[in-house]
């Protein structure tokens, strides 16, 4: 799996460091699948707002230089590590300072970093920790992939709610534009947005037509003759032909029953 990585650093030689060292890691942590770090660097503020504008990373890994130029006090580490964190919510800050006293800020100020890495002499173990804190950064980006996978999120106003993805059985357009049905096994509740939205934030989700999008764990049963997929709280919907592909397909992974249902039955 390839990672965004991205280096700042006023200092060119401690940013080709971290790089070789990140080839390393390549290699170290590709056991049970192969690593890669895609990486980028600047070696000021505002190259490194210019990254971030032109790059929308979802998970990134950052090693940001604490004391960026002669203004220690404005557009420094700490400053960018908060323009990182709210364009990239799932970010891995690691910061790299001359400077142990330092660190307390990065705490006051509510940062979630992962690390604060001393530049040492001892480039050996300058190096062992970078790799470390580069094995934390992949594990922490596993754990938060997983439960974004498991776990369906949308926005209603400006709350965000998040309800166990096995709770859900489908989601359904309305009469109403950009107002869908959320049918679940505990309830019911409705969302904004769109299908097509909701489809390309949630790989585990299926959509069956140009209305509706369905959580597969939750089908019961599939009735090809008539195109129509049964669900474990007893509602019913129809499918589209361009889908029976898929639908054949589900069916094979999930071993559902196979019906012919009596059209009349609605």
């Amino acid at each position: 799996m390839k990672y965004p990585v991205f280096i700042c650093d006023d200092d060119p030689e401690q940013i080709e460091l971290i790089s070789k060292t990140l080839w390393t890691a390549e290699y170290i942590l590709s056991d049970v699948e192969k690593v890669e770090f895609d990486v980028n660097s600047a070696t000021n503020y505002g190259d490194a707002l210019e990254y971030l504008k032109q790059n929308k990373n979802d998970g990134g890994i950052y090693f940001l230089d604490v004391e960026l130029g002669k203004k220690a006090d404005k557009d420094n580490g700490f400053d960018l590590a908060e323009a990182i964190k709210k364009q990239d919510k799932r970010s891995q800050i690691v910061f790299v300072t001359s400077h142990a006293d330092l660190a307390f800020i990065a705490f006051e100020r509510r940062l979630g970093s992962i690390d604060y890495i001393i530049k040492s002499s001892d480039v050996d173990v300058f190096k062992r920790r970078v790799v470390e804190t580069i094995e934390v950064a992949l594990h922490q980006l596993k754990n938060m992939n997983y439960i974004k996978k498991t776990t369906f999120t949308f926005k209603i106003g400006r709350q965000i709610f998040n309800e166990d993805m096995n709770n859900v059985i489908f989601i359904e357009t309305t009469d109403v534009l950009h107002k869908l049905d959320l049918v679940k096994t505990n309830g019911l509740g409705q969302l904004i947005g769109t299908i097509n939205q909701y489809d390309e934030e949630n790989p585990l989700l299926v959509k069956i037509s140009q209305s509706c999008l369905v959580n597969p764990e939750n089908i019961e049963s599939i009735d090809l003759k008539n195109r129509m997929v049964s669900f474990v709280n007893g509602d019913r919907k129809v499918y589209s032909r361009s889908n029976v592909k898929k639908m054949k397909q589900l069916m094979q992974k999930y071993n559902y029953t196979v019906r012919s249902l009596k059209v009349d039955e609605d």
